[in-house]
């Protein structure tokens, strides 16, 4: 049913509940795993090369790195193929373009975490992407 799934994340604590479940789902139907970082340029913005924005978006690519090479090592251990990649731009935009790009069959998002009355609330990049995109998505 499932032959390639993205999972999203932004090493949160809301997104690891998405990449939890888009493992199980991968494994479970033996799919292969992408996941996908993006480093967020609407919120730190485009800037010009070697200023000192651009060495602060650096070090989140860096870190971004180390998110998505911890999930790619994951789905490794439970004998799954997964491709980890580090973007830059606008994060629903990223995630819905490298979907239909790898024409992934799923999209297993975390939820951006709770409201006022502890009620999980989807956030507005995982709401974009529900919005923007043919590409069935879970949010978690």
């Amino acid at each position: 049913m499932y032959d390639e799934i993205l999972i999203p994340t932004d090493g949160s604590e809301g997104a690891e509940r998405g990449v939890e479940h888009g493992l199980d789902i991968a494994e479970k139907y033996d799919a292969d795993v992408h996941t996908l970082y993006v480093v967020d340029e609407t919120t730190y913005g485009e800037t010009p090369a070697l200023s000192s924005e651009e060495l602060y978006l650096e070090q989140i690519r860096e870190s971004g790195r180390d998110v998505v090479d911890d999930v790619v090592d994951r789905a490794e251990d439970r004998s799954l193929d997964a491709t980890g990649v580090v973007e830059r731009g606008d994060p629903y935009e990223r995630i819905t373009d490298y979907a239909d790009d790898r024409d992934v069959d799923l999209i297993v998002m975390g939820v951006h975490g709770t409201g006022a009355h502890g009620q999980p609330h989807i956030g507005p990049v995982t709401d974009r992407v529900l919005r923007t995109t043919d590409v069935p998505v879970f949010p978690v």
